[in-house]
């Protein structure tokens, strides 16, 4: 969960006649995220039964045109807290830099209204683009209004995260009916959280015997050898969440292609694959056959620059992509996957 820190500012002992909260409306002072919403729960009662509490009582939303039975209602529950964030999301959520000067209060005004965020991650800190949350495009909120800025940002490294947040602007009060000029103000606040690995990946390349064709370069020996490999990789949700995964590919390195050996390798066949769902702690095995392709002479220099050097490939990068229960996106690509080294 998202815990906010202490806010600091030019003026410390004066209460600020604006405050942040970051949600989707300004009902909470906590960090609540966009886009992870859930099928709200319901337990109904017997309808038959000696209570005499209605049947109706017991359903998160009664109609006649669904089934009222079954645990899971078509209602979508707002989380009760942040939740988990993963490596390989988008993280989002809306800013609500909130005018509290009540409505009639002519004393005092605000103006100039700006918010500014930068996600701070264990790596370096990466200033943020802000969006328009509606129709409001300046930084003028009257009283009892909001400011509101959606903010998204692609989740790509394990451990804490910090949003920062600085919201900045301008307090006039007015005296016996003459503004008396305004001033500047601040304040900051600071929320964190932990960024944790959704899937676990393990890889092991196996080298095939090559397999030798014509030389069609022309080359001395009149044949050519091209070296083979298959390339497995068991694919664990670490994760609290079901996943769905989309797409797993190998991005392979020239001279090599590769041909993917999973549920998506008939996709252009008349009959189309169900996408695996992997529970959590769940394994899925995945394979690539990784060829050398036959006359391409990309990349062939440096495969013979590192066989002579450690006896080792690059065979290239597995991108993987997925979906949770609730259709959020996710995606991650390993480094490069090397071979195994050859033993001369």
């Amino acid at each position: 969960m998202a815990r906010p820190r202490a806010d600091t500012g030019n003026f410390p002992k004066e209460p600020h006649s604006v405050s942040l909260k970051g949600s989707w409306s300004s009902f909470s002072s906590n960090l609540c995220r966009l886009s992870r919403p859930s099928l709200a729960l319901q337990h109904p009662l017997p309808r038959e039964s000696d209570a005499k509490i209605p049947h109706v009582a017991s359903l998160a939303y009664p109609s006649e045109a669904v089934d009222q039975e079954f645990i899971l209602s078509n209602n979508l529950a707002l989380p009760p807290s942040f939740g988990s964030a993963h490596v390989g999301e988008t993280f989002s959520c809306v800013l609500c830099a909130n005018n509290e000067i009540l409505p009639g209060n002519a004393s005092k005004t605000v103006s100039g209204t700006k918010i500014l965020a930068e996600m701070q991650t264990p790596s370096q800190s990466i200033p943020l683009d802000l969006h328009s949350a509606g129709t409001q495009e300046d930084n003028q909120i009257g009283p009892g209004s909001a400011l509101q800025r959606i903010i998204r940002f692609d989740l790509k490294e394990e451990g804490n995260h910090v949003l920062a947040v600085n919201v900045t602007y301008t307090e006039t009060i007015s005296g016996d009916g003459q503004a008396t000029g305004g001033r500047v103000r601040s304040f900051r606040k600071l929320y964190q959280f932990l960024a944790q690995p959704c899937l676990s990946v393990r890889t092991k390349a196996t080298e095939l015997r090559p397999i030798e064709v014509p030389d069609e370069t022309g080359g001395p020996y009149g044949r050519t050898t091209l070296m083979r490999y298959v390339l497995e990789a068991q694919l664990e949700n670490v994760s609290d969440m079901m996943v769905v995964l989309e797409e797993s590919k190998l991005l392979s390195k020239a001279p090599f292609k590769s041909t993917s050996l999973n549920w998506d390798a008939e996709k252009d066949s008349d009959h189309k694959p169900d996408n695996p769902i992997v529970n959590p702690r769940d394994i899925l095995q995945v394979a690539f056959l990784v060829e050398q392709a036959d006359g391409v002479q990309e990349g062939v220099e440096d495969l013979k620059n590192s066989m002579k050097l450690d006896g080792r490939v690059v065979l290239g990068q597995l991108a993987i992509k997925w979906r949770t229960s609730m259709g959020e996106r996710g995606s991650l690509s390993t480094g490069s996957l090397l071979s195994r080294r050859r033993v001369v």
